[in-house]
């Protein structure tokens, strides 16, 4: 640039020099000839200039221009990778909200069957009516007793989460919980005329787990046979050791598992058609826990079941210990 200013100033100096000189030219008109051209010369020299300098300032804008369609493009890659994660922890909430909302409706529904009725009986609408404050009182009674067994049986579930964390495991003898769970369950199978049979050695090896999980399982299994199975049916219970596993069976001669719930009777909250009719107020918890149980703890779960003619639930957990040592590995 400062150049081209150089170039310039002197084309106006010699036309200064030439318009103003006598002695270099005796004609004005020449003079003034010359003076036009070197002007004109001056024009063409600025306008080429200037024509560079636009040139100059275009290919600038050009470079700046590419380098903001190139942060253009970072940034909308940035952003679409940050929708993505969004995205996700869009579907990660809603799957965890998705249960929490199921416990609500689950809970929902006795709490204000509870609320009614005692409505019924406090507003004086039972009064004098014996048999139909004493229908409200076992309402109440029922529903409190199914919100109890849900909120049971989500702590059951909590602790089996906690337990995931944390990996508590001590040596457990399945034979001693076994006969802790079977005198309520005699009760229940009595009461429903289930017979109830058991195959149980005096001992086993030991295995890796907690007391209160295989009680947990035990009893969901148990009472699960019991439930559905019609009166003057048939729960028998075995333990026994097959190679390097002990394994429990428990089989009945109920209402049977569907071919299409056979594959969703271990999710959360789930309930069979058949399984409501017999029992319309289950949890779905049940089964879940009950899996979660025998996955925590190394072991395997197998279901046999027709529909109408029962079902057998095995499990098998791997020894770390024999019956009569004093301590077994944990972990």
């Amino acid at each position: 640039m400062a150049t081209w200013v150089s170039i310039l100033d002197q084309i106006g100096q010699h036309c200064a020099y030439v318009l103003l000189s006598d002695a270099v030219l005796p004609s004005p008109l020449p003079a003034a000839l010359v003076a036009l051209g070197l002007l004109l010369v001056a024009l063409l020299l600025l306008s080429g200039y200037l024509a560079c300098l636009r040139g100059a300032r275009l290919r600038a804008q050009q470079k700046e221009l590419a380098a903001a369609k190139e942060m253009l493009q970072e940034q909308k890659a940035v952003l679409a990778e940050a929708e993505g994660e969004v995205e996700k922890l869009k579907g990660i909430l809603r799957r965890k909200s998705a249960p929490m909302l199921k416990v609500v409706h689950e809970l929902r529904a006795p709490i204000a069957s509870i609320q009614s009725s005692l409505d019924v009986i406090l507003q004086g609408y039972a009064a004098g009516a014996s048999p139909l404050s004493d229908e409200m009182l076992r309402l109440a009674r029922d529903r409190a007793g199914v919100t109890l067994m849900l909120i049971n049986d989500l702590l059951h579930l909590g602790s089996i989460q906690q337990a995931e964390m944390e990996k508590r495991v001590q040596p457990v003898q399945v034979v001693d919980i076994l006969w802790r769970v079977i005198p309520e369950m005699r009760i229940r199978a009595t009461l429903r005329g289930v017979d109830l049979h058991l195959d149980v050695p005096d001992t086993l090896s030991l295995i890796g787990a907690t007391d209160e999980h295989m009680e947990q399982m035990l009893s969901n299994l148990i009472d699960n046979a019991i439930k559905y199975t019609d009166p003057e049916g048939r729960v028998a219970i075995s333990l026994k050791e097959e190679d390097r596993c002990v394994v429990g069976e428990v089989e009945d001669t109920g209402i049977g598992i569907a071919p299409q719930d056979m594959s969703r009777i271990f999710e959360e909250f789930y309930r069979a058609e058949n399984a409501k009719e017999v029992e319309p107020y289950g949890t779905g918890l049940g089964l879940p826990i009950v899996k979660r149980v025998v996955e925590l703890y190394g072991g395997q779960l197998h279901v046999q079941s027709e529909l109408g003619k029962g079902s057998k639930f095995t499990f098998a957990f791997p020894k770390v210990g024999r019956a009569g040592d004093a301590e077994a590995p944990t972990t």
